[in-house]
């Protein structure tokens, strides 16, 4: 079998071409100067993102324009109605009211969430479907426009036959074409 030819698994620094390096490198190889592996060359991603900072980068407006979101109004009346129609039957059974409270809270908040997805999956089928339609009205108005440029060039095509045709037939009634066809000189 042949000896194995490759180099040692120490990697050569830039700053001595000969020294050999004892571990592995202190930086990822795909950093670019100023940033870090993950920004290629940005700012520095070395800040603490937290929960509190942020919830920091959301404005009071965020809040007041929630639900005229796409779909979040449906999904929180679904949801409003849902928790209240759980609720009334927990009532009903004559469950405890932290128990009834409970079933409201759960139903409408997980009728919400789906009713929101829900929602969304049909707005994504429907603009998909919008996409295509815009598609296929391109692709027509364009078969359209070539059928009407071929029907003008084909109209073009016959009026130049049927002029070379009268120009002919004028060429005809004249003297010459009859001496030219009638009279032939060895």
């Amino acid at each position: 079998m042949a000896d194995d030819t490759r180099q040692s698994t120490q990697s050569i620094t830039l700053d001595a071409p000969n020294a050999p390096v004892t571990g592995p490198p202190k930086t990822p190889a795909n950093v670019m100067p100023g940033g870090t592996a993950h920004t290629a060359g940005g700012e520095s991603a070395n800040v603490d993102v937290t929960y509190w900072s942020a919830l920091k980068t959301v404005r009071p407006s965020d809040y007041l324009t929630f639900h005229k979101r796409p779909c979040v109004r449906d999904g929180q009346m679904t949801g409003i109605g849902t928790g209240f129609a759980f609720g009334g039957v927990a009532a009903i059974l004559r469950k405890p009211v932290w128990t009834c409270c409970s079933w409201a809270v759960w139903s409408y908040v997980s009728t919400s969430i789906i009713a929101y997805q829900w929602c969304q999956h049909q707005r994504a089928k429907e603009k998909a479907g919008m996409r295509q339609a815009m598609e296929i009205m391109d692709k027509k108005r364009k078969d359209i426009e070539a059928k009407k440029e071929a029907r003008r060039k084909a109209y073009e095509e016959a009026q130049a036959r049927a002029e070379e045709q009268r120009k002919e037939e004028e060429r005809k009634r004249t003297w010459s074409y009859w001496v030219d066809k009638n009279v032939k000189f060895w």
